[in-house]
């Protein structure tokens, strides 16, 4: 019999099932992440942080990027203590600066502004229904193109 016959050169099955159930489970989650980060914006903002907390994985943690290119512009922060420290010191506000919830990344997030230029951007991870990492990335050089529309 020849190769043909005996399935020699197909590709396997598993893989591209894998992937679909992947790219299904991501559909029908999205909503819910986004429903999440928005849950997520209004705790830190106001300051409640019990249900910040509840939100959160015991192993969450917060990556913040400052954008420089090395190393030494990343902190990292792990715990929900710490986590919701930060996150609510982050939320917090001054004068002229905007947080709107937006994709990043092609998932929920956050976009921080001010004066209409991004400042910073906010992707989260999930770990079934709780917050695992929150990515904060600094440096508007880098997403100066996004959500831009080309001809």
């Amino acid at each position: 019999m020849s190769a043909i016959t005996h399935g020699a050169g197909r590709r396997p099955v598993e893989p591209i099932l894998a992937r679909l159930g992947w790219a299904a489970w991501e559909w029908l989650a999205r909503p819910l992440h986004y429903r999440a980060v928005h849950r997520l914006h209004v705790a830190a903002e106001t300051g409640d942080r019990e249900r910040l907390r509840a939100m959160l994985a015991p192993t969450v943690s917060v990556v913040v990027d400052s954008g420089r290119g090395d190393a030494s512009g990343v902190r990292v922060v792990q715990g929900i203590e710490d986590a919701s420290v930060l996150l609510e010191h982050g939320f917090a506000r001054p004068e002229g600066v905007s947080v709107d919830e937006r994709s990043v990344n092609g998932q929920a997030g956050l976009i921080v502004s001010r004066a209409g230029a991004s400042i910073a951007s906010v992707a989260v991870d999930f770990t079934g229904r709780r917050i695992s990492m929150v990515w904060v990335r600094l440096d508007p050089v880098h997403r100066r193109h996004w959500n831009s529309v080309y001809a």
